[in-house]
């Protein structure tokens, strides 16, 4: 509690901080002057609810059940669960904090009303609860807010957690963050997680009444891009040949895998067509900055290469550079092995799309953030990155066809095996209404 005391005490700092310093930040200043309308629009939907029903009172006929999302990511997981609300029972209200997302998704008709998450001060969260008169209070992933539990938990509003992802050994075994964690967690009426390994780290922290394996909704997510995926993003020829794609990939990445191509393919351009190979570069950010390194890198190596928004060129292009953002995951569809970034930094970055696909996987060595990267390599379905050399023998699958096809039948094995979880989560988070 004493961590929690100190948050509040230094909340009267950060409330008067806040304007100056929307002030330097585009996002933070939307939020800032944009919260407010963004509620009294939400509010004034709460209240036309059970319009058309006089019958019953309207502020008693849906409870209100209020979706948190930080950004596109939480997003993206919440949508297989937001399709199988029962809207004549419950009226979805989902919030964002990123402008980002916000302004994409405000009208998305997953929700019956979208509004900013409020900043989280005592006094906000009171007036934010009480004002939208909400019921259940579901957050997906990590952006979990103290205050907000706090005073959930005082107005008897249900809390949850879902597709929880406890995986910093230190959050559960230092003191210090032991404590914080097992008084924050503690507010939730229910944690619902992907995996038996989280909820044993969970334990640690949480009784184990209050925690449930219902599966993690990003498969969910992802199998549904799948199957909505047209496939026409790039031309055949990059699924006629054996391709790599380098999914979301950062700076630190850069030394293994451009060092790797350069010596699998020792003559550049010329040892790519002689493959018969193609590439495909997905940076993590798509600022200029970063594109200018990736060019770089790719004429030491001989490469030539053309940008996604080049569409004449694409045909011809054996290396294409997507400067979209957005469309990762159903770029998958024409790879056949698949690097995925972050794992030389603070973590690899999800891994469900190219499993989907039955891409043979690969990321670098800080993979014990994603739970499927450690399930996928202790089921020997993913290749861990520690240097070049590993990089150029991972490589080494797209001239081996009987492995490829081997790796591929062993992923979509593992795949049919995995739980979805959207049910499986409404009917927990629903079954006491």
């Amino acid at each position: 509690m004493f961590f929690l005391s100190l948050y509040w005490l230094l909340s009267p700092v950060l409330w008067i901080l806040l304007p100056v310093f929307s002030i330097f930040n585009p996002k933070l200043r939307h939020h800032f002057f944009h919260e407010s309308t963004s509620w009294k629009e939400a509010e004034k939907k709460i209240g036309d609810r059970g319009e058309g029903n006089p019958s019953t009172s309207l502020r008693t006929r849906k409870q209100v059940v209020h979706f948190h999302a930080a950004s596109t990511g939480e997003f993206e997981q919440l949508q297989p669960i937001l399709k199988k609300v029962d809207r004549s029972r419950y009226f979805i209200l989902l919030t964002f904090f990123s402008p980002t997302v916000f302004t994409i998704e405000k009208n998305t008709d997953l929700a019956d009303a979208v509004c900013y998450h409020p900043f989280d001060f005592l006094w906000s969260a009171w007036k934010f609860f009480r004002m939208l008169d909400i019921k259940h209070y579901i957050i997906t992933r990590n952006d979990i807010w103290p205050t907000h539990l706090f005073i959930a938990q005082k107005l008897g509003i249900n809390t949850v957690l879902i597709n929880a992802n406890l995986y910093k050994k230190y959050h559960y075994t230092s003191w210090i963050f032991q404590t914080f964690f097992h008084h924050v967690l503690g507010k939730f009426n229910l944690i619902l997680t992907g995996s038996e390994q989280i909820r044993n780290n969970l334990l640690k922290l949480v009784p184990a009444e209050k925690i449930r394996v219902t599966g993690d909704s990003r498969l969910d997510r992802v199998l549904e891009r799948k199957a909505e995926n047209s496939d026409s993003l790039l031309p055949e020829s990059f699924r006629e040949s054996r391709t790599i794609i380098l999914g979301s990939i950062i700076p630190s990445d850069y030394p293994s895998i451009f060092g790797g191509l350069e010596n699998y393919y020792s003559n550049g351009q010329k040892s790519l067509e002689e493959k018969d190979q193609r590439i495909i570069i997905v940076p993590h950010e798509v600022a200029k900055s970063d594109l200018v390194l990736i060019e770089k890198k790719l004429n030491e190596i001989g490469f030539d290469w053309a940008y996604y928004s080049e569409k004449k060129k694409l045909q011809n292009s054996r290396i294409v550079i997507i400067d979209k953002t957005g469309i990762l995951a159903d770029l998958y569809a024409f790879a056949d092995i698949s690097y995925v970034g972050g794992g030389f930094g603070a973590g690899v970055h999800s891994v469900i799309e190219p499993a989907v696909y039955k891409n043979a996987v690969s990321f670098g060595p800080n993979h014990q953030i994603v739970d499927m990267a450690v399930s996928l390599t202790e089921n020997k379905l993913a290749t861990v990155i520690q240097s070049t050399n590993d990089f150029v023998q991972f490589l080494s699958l797209l001239d081996n066809q009987p492995e490829l096809e081997k790796v591929h039948g062993n992923m979509e094995s593992f795949l049919t095996g995995q739980k979805q979880a959207a049910n499986a989560i409404i009917e927990e988070i629903f079954s006491h209404d």
